[in-house]
C-alpha cells in the first residue's frame, strides 16, 4: 500500500465524505517538495493580483502547504513536515500582508495541537449539506414580515453594500478589511448574475420595503472549482449569505437559506457547500442548525512567518 493509500484510507474512515485522495503534484517551477519519514508536501507561494476578486478574501501571499501523512504515527509526521515547511517560509513583519496555509479534513481532530502548536490557526471552514433523498432536508417556514425575492437592477447598489458590511464584520474573524477593488468587484460580479440564463440563484430579502439580506447560490454547471472537495454530487456553493446588523436573529437569514436550499432541492443537488469563519459565533450555530457540517479546515498564520 502506497503512502497516499493509506493517506486516504485514514481520512475517509473519518468522513466518509471526503473524495479520494490523490499523489501530491509534481512541483512546478518555484515550488518545493518537502519530505520526511510517512509525510510529504508541496510547498507553493501565490501572489494575488491585488485588484482581483480573490484578494478581496485572502492575503496578497499566500503560502500554501499541500500535504500527505501516513505512517503508524501520522501526527509525528505532520508536526515533522510542519517544520520542514517553516524551514522555507520567509522572515516576516507583523504589517505584512502574508499568510501560511494548509487545508486538511476538519473530523482529524488527532492533528489539532499540532497546527495550534505550530502558530496556525482555524479560520475558513468549508461546510457541507448533503441533501436528504426523496423529500429532500425540511426549511424552515418565512417568518412573517419578510419577502424573499429575485435580485434585480436596482438591488445593486443594497446589495453591493451589504457584502462590504460581511466584509467590515468577518475582518474580526480573520477576514480581510475591504481592498479599494473590494466594491467594484462586488458590484461588477454581482452584475453579471443578473444576466444567467437560468434559475435566479440570487436572492434577496425585504422587510419593510428595504433590502435586508443577500444570498448567492453558484449552481453545479458553475461550482467545478469547489467540486472535487467533496465525494458526492453534484455540488453546488452558496457563495455569499449577509443579513443588515439590524435585522440579524429576525428571521432574514433562516427565510433566505429555505428559498435556497428548496431550489437546490427541486434542482436535484447532491450536496452543499459553503465556508464560514470558525470563530464566528453567529455563522457556526445557524449553518449548523440549518445542516450543514464541518469538512475541510483552513489552518492559517499571519503574517507567514511570525509564530
Amino acid at each position: 500500500m502506497t503512502r497516499v493509500d493509506e493517506h486516504d484510507r485514514r481520512l475517509r474512515s473519518l468522513d466518509p465524505l471526503l473524495p479520494r485522495a490523490q499523489p501530491l503534484p509534481e512541483p512546478a517551477e518555484g515550488e518545493i517538495a518537502l519530505s520526511v519519514p510517512s509525510a510529504a508536501g508541496v510547498y507553493r507561494v501565490r501572489r494575488l493580483e491585488p485588484d482581483s476578486p480573490e484578494a478581496d478574501e485572502r492575503a496578497a501571499e499566500v503560502h500554501v502547504l499541500e500535504a500527505r501523512a501516513a505512517g503508524p504515527d501520522p501526527v509525528a509526521a505532520m508536526a515533522a513536515l510542519l517544520d520542514r515547511w517553516e524551514e522555507h517560509l520567509p522572515a516576516s513583519e507583523p504589517a505584512d500582508d502574508s499568510e501560511a496555509l494548509i487545508t486538511w479534513p476538519s473530523r482529524d481532530t488527532a492533528l489539532t495541537s499540532t497546527f495550534l502548536s505550530h502558530g496556525l490557526v482555524p479560520g475558513l471552514i468549508l461546510a457541507a449539506r448533503p441533501a436528504a433523498r426523496p423529500a429532500g432536508r425540511p426549511v424552515p417556514p418565512v417568518p412573517e414580515g419578510v419577502t424573499v425575492r429575485a435580485l434585480r437592477d436596482d438591488d445593486l447598489a443594497a446589495a453591493v453594500g451589504l457584502q462590504l458590511e460581511l466584509a467590515r464584520w468577518n475582518r474580526q474573524f480573520g477576514g480581510r478589511a475591504p481592498r479599494p477593488s473590494t466594491e467594484a468587484n462586488s458590484r461588477r460580479i454581482l452584475g453579471a448574475r443578473l444576466a444567467w440564463p437560468t434559475s435566479p440563484w440570487t436572492w434577496v430579502a425585504e422587510v419593510a420595503g428595504a433590502v435586508t439580506g443577500l444570498i448567492v447560490v453558484i449552481p453545479p454547471d458553475r461550482a467545478d472549482w469547489v467540486a472535487g472537495s467533496v465525494a458526492s454530487g453534484p455540488a453546488a456553493y452558496v457563495g455569499c449569505l449577509v443579513v443588515g446588523a439590524g435585522h440579524r436573529g429576525d428571521g432574514v437569514g433562516a427565510a433566505l437559506v429555505a428559498t435556497a436550499h428548496a431550489a437546490l432541492d427541486d434542482a436535484g443537488v447532491g450536496v452543499t457547500l459553503l465556508h464560514y469563519y470558525a470563530m464566528n459565533p453567529l455563522s457556526t450555530p445557524f449553518w449548523h442548525r440549518s445542516g450543514y457540517r464541518p469538512l475541510w479546515t483552513e489552518w492559517s498564520r499571519r503574517p507567514a512567518g511570525v509564530r
